[in-house]
């Protein structure tokens, strides 16, 4: 809750801060104020002296209920600001996070943010408005008490001892409802990593209705029967507490009406000043007692987002926006020595390397090997998407570091086997037309496909088409290197032939060097050089030998 107070200082300022404060103090002194009128109309009632109090209260209870309107009004409209500003800021903030993070750390947070973004954003929202009614009950609790002491303190002090006792049992009763509510964030960041499964894994679930059927029934079913108890066991606690304080408040009411006002011999008038003011307090504490669940569910949600935050920071600089651009023709040699990348800490979790690579200006490379030797991760960890766990990377003979790895990355454009083609040229804000059109009529996309300023007409294509699209929108790019990953592999018979004959040759010609994973073994011959990656392992292999089984 600190963490949260500061961000909230943070978009306030300290000055806005304190007129939230004065204007929090004003609308619960409003509010008191009237209770204060209305008890000593009573006593004038009582006494038969109201009729010549009647004008200067009517201008009091007035000017009252006008001060109410506009401090409330202010507050309110100011605090829905505050809570929009919050909203969106934490939005932004998190996606800002996400862009600066590094490819591993993201793929591992992927629930959490799905959760932050739909869950906790939302809460913090809610809350930022119910805090109106909150602070609000909570200046008039404070200023009740006060009023009652000045009625009676003997009473004062018996009202006192109860509510301490209220308090008592809701502290003790809110521990264990807090570590529910931790568990329902936990449980809620599960249902959106099967949610995950089953849209990400939609085809193959359509394929085959079982493995849906599976994942709802061992997974969705299965979480929701434990978020339904323990969500539902968290708030029957808060209601627990809610009716308990009421129950205390009720008996202590009927106490003072048929018991202390008696022994005490209080008078009649502060008897009902004390009762009225009373009921007025129980409102004030029924508003704090319901609003405390949602502060407590903020308070995690708070937390939660702020660690992710902080989590995702970490290592954020690796993924800035690059100070310098190379050039193809800057371009000259990327050396690697005893790269070594791999995924867990224990010795059977898959690793690559150690490898030693060296790529020149304007070569082919192609790489091939079996499902899972590494192909892709040796890929992933050359361009920088994975960062080696030892062994070095030098481009132009400058060594690789965390410092430069920005521009070292934005050396490649890629295509991964499962790409995402998006719809706009992103980044780029003033595409080369006749570029384009080029490469429209090499990739024979023409009539099916224009550029509309940066934004594609439609990618509403096939998946070969919609893969030569995404490499096209690559190689407006301008960068040095191309990185292919089994790109060929949804194309027909007829421009695969085209694909290595042709347009490799055209891009070779034009100063880009490229390295494809491919399993094409029958144009190895396309390449400068030719790799099998086994096990881990990277070995050269003479071009044209045929040695995929």
């Amino acid at each position: 809750m600190v963490r949260l107070f500061r961000q909230l200082l943070l978009l306030t300022g300290k000055a806005g801060l304190a007129r939230f404060i004065f204007l929090g103090l004003l609308s619960g002194a409003s509010s008191f104020l009237f209770i204060n009128f209305v008890n000593k109309s009573v006593g004038y009632i009582i006494a038969g002296h109201f009729e010549e109090k009647r004008l200067q209260y009517t201008a009091l209870f007035a000017a009252v209920i006008l001060l109410f309107v506009v401090v409330r009004r202010v507050l309110s409209l100011g605090l829905i600001r505050l809570s929009q500003t919050l909203f969106w800021n934490i939005r932004k903030q998190i996606i800002g996070c996400v862009l600066n993070s590094n490819y591993r750390q993201l793929f591992n947070k992927k629930a959490d943010i799905q959760a932050a973004m739909t869950n906790d954003v939302n809460l913090l929202t809610t809350v930022s408005l119910s805090i109106i009614g909150f602070f609000t009950a909570f200046i008039l609790a404070i200023a009740s008490l006060v009023y009652l002491a000045s009625i009676s303190f003997v009473l004062f002090l018996i009202t006192l001892v109860v509510a301490g006792a209220g308090s008592l049992v809701y502290h003790f009763s809110a521990m264990n409802n807090n570590e529910r509510l931790k568990k329902g964030h936990l449980l809620e960041r599960d249902f959106f990593r099967s949610m995950d499964t089953i849209l990400d894994g939609f085809k193959e679930i359509y394929m085959e209705p079982k493995k849906g059927k599976a994942v709802y029934d061992e997974k969705i079913k299965r979480i929701a029967k434990n978020a339904y108890r323990n969500n539902v066991s968290a708030f029957t606690g808060f209601l627990n507490n809610q009716i308990i304080g009421q129950v205390l408040f009720y008996i202590l009411i009927a106490s003072i009406l048929l018991f202390f006002s008696f022994v005490l011999k209080i008078k009649s008038q502060d008897i009902v000043s004390f009762v009225f003011t009373l009921l007025y307090l129980l409102g004030a504490l029924e508003t704090i007692l319901t609003t405390i669940p949602v502060l407590s569910r903020a308070m995690v949600s708070s937390d939660r987002l702020l660690d992710l935050t902080e989590n995702l920071r970490a290592n954020s600089d690796r993924n800035r926006i690059p100070k310098k651009y190379m050039t193809a023709a800057e371009f000259d040699s990327i050396v690697i020595k005893a790269l070594q990348f791999k995924y867990g800490e224990t010795a059977q979790d898959f690793s690559v390397g150690p490898v030693n690579f060296d790529l020149r200006k304007g070569e082919v490379v192609f790489i091939y090997g079996g499902n899972g030797s590494g192909k892709t991760t040796f890929m992933q960890a050359l361009t920088g998407l994975h960062i080696p766990d030892a062994g070095e990377i030098r481009l132009n003979g400058l060594l690789v570091t965390n410092e430069n790895y920005p521009e070292y990355r934005s050396c490649f454009s890629v295509v991964f086997s499962d790409f995402y083609l998006f719809d706009e040229l992103f980044g780029w804000k003033n595409p080369d037309q006749e570029k384009f059109l080029y490469y429209l009529r090499l990739f024979e996309l023409e009539g099916k496909v224009t550029l509309e300023g940066n934004r594609f007409s439609t990618t509403d294509l096939s998946m070969g088409q919609r893969k030569r699209l995404a490499l096209i929108a690559s190689l407006l790019e301008d960068k040095p290197l191309l990185i292919l990953d089994e790109w060929a592999a949804d194309q027909d018979p007829y421009f695969r032939k085209k694909f290595y004959t042709e347009i490799i040759p055209l891009l070779k010609q034009s100063g880009i060097t490229i390295i494809a994973i491919t399993h094409d073994d029958k144009y190895y011959h396309c390449a400068d050089r030719v790799y099998k990656m086994e096990y881990g392992k990277l070995m050269e292999k003479p071009v044209g030998e045929y040695a995929v089984s």
